[in-house]
Parts: structure tokens; sequence; C-alpha cells
């Protein structure tokens, strides 16, 4: 599976075009005019990342969508490795790792969509012994260089736990949706 993965420039463009998104479908032509790149190039990509289980296809009319197999079992940890590189992710990475005690920095859905769909939606998770006043300075850096508000929760990991087993509405809705963990890994989560 890994063997059909970052050869190409192409197939780097392509991927990263599909983890801005993964509810997103593209066919063909639509990624040539997107990426600016050859025809045969895209389809070849295209294939190759269906092979490789990344991929899945079906007929829309005359044209064939291709869309992200979100069953794939690598596929958040690609969207991660995307997300990490790309503007957003590197300013994050830059201004959050310097924070001490910072365990775990995770990005939800709602960031990631610019959008709140329920009342306990936050933009960002952090677990760890850290310094509020310093962690809030710096996101509040964050917030005027993306010129928008951040809602936060900053948590220690004995907190974190009690608030799991009670089951706490904003660290569940924030768990069990889309996320990307910018900071720390998944098994500190447990």
């Amino acid at each position: 599976m890994l063997k059909h993965l970052f050869i190409s420039k192409i197939r780097i463009k392509v991927l990263g075009k599909y983890m801005e998104d993964i509810t997103k479908s593209y066919h063909v032509r639509g990624l040539v005019r997107e990426l600016d790149e050859e025809v045969n190039a895209i389809r070849r990509e295209l294939l190759n990342l269906k092979r490789a289980g990344i991929l899945v296809t079906r007929k829309e009319g005359n044209k064939i969508m291709y869309s992200v197999d979100k069953s794939c079992p690598i596929i958040w940890d690609l969207r991660s490795m995307f997300y990490k590189r790309s503007k957003v992710g590197k300013l994050l990475l830059e201004r959050l790792e310097p924070v001490e005690g910072v365990k775990v920095g995770i990005v939800t859905e709602a960031f990631l969509k610019k959008k709140y769909e329920e009342p306990t939606d936050i933009d960002m998770l952090f677990i760890g012994n850290m310094k509020v006043r310093e962690l809030s300075s710096v996101l509040s850096s964050i917030e005027k260089d993306l010129n928008r508000p951040i809602k936060y929760v900053a948590i220690k990991p004995e907190d974190f736990k009690f608030g799991k087993k009670k089951r706490d509405p904003i660290l569940i809705n924030a768990l069990i949706k889309d996320k990307i963990i910018v900071l720390g890994k998944d098994s500190d989560l447990l």
C-alpha cells in the first residue's frame, strides 16, 4: 500500500487536495483545472491512490468521481501529516510547541470547517500541566494572525480523565468528531 505513495510531486498535490476536505469528490478534469497539471499525470496518480486503497470511485452520469475511502486505515494519519504541513498547521506547531507542559493539542472539526454546529463545539483542546496564561497569550497571537477567534479548553490530565469518565459534553464532542492531533499522540487520549 505505501509503495504507491509519495513518489511524485503531482501525487502530493492530489493527496493534498483530498486531505483539505475528505468529504469532497473530484473527477479527473476537475482536478486538472484546480491543480493546473496534465490530464494523464492526474489520471495516473488517481489510479495509484485507488490501488493504494486511499480513494474509491463511483459513476456520476458520464464522469468517474474519486473520493476518499474513509475506511482506509491510514487516512487519518495522512490527513494529520498534510495538515501539519499546511500554512495554518505550520503556524500552530511553531507557536504551540514551545508552550511548556502541553501534552496533547487537538484541532477540532469546528476549527477545520470554521463552523460551530453544536453549542459544545470548540476549536482546540489542550491537555497537560501548562501555564494557562502562557497558552492564552500564544492563542491570542494566533487569533490575530488568523483573523478569527479561537474557542479552546485547557485541561489537566487528571481532569481530562475525570471529564471523559463523566462524559463531559464538550470533551466528548471534541473527541468523537473529526480532529487532528497537532501535539502529542493518540495514546495520550486513552
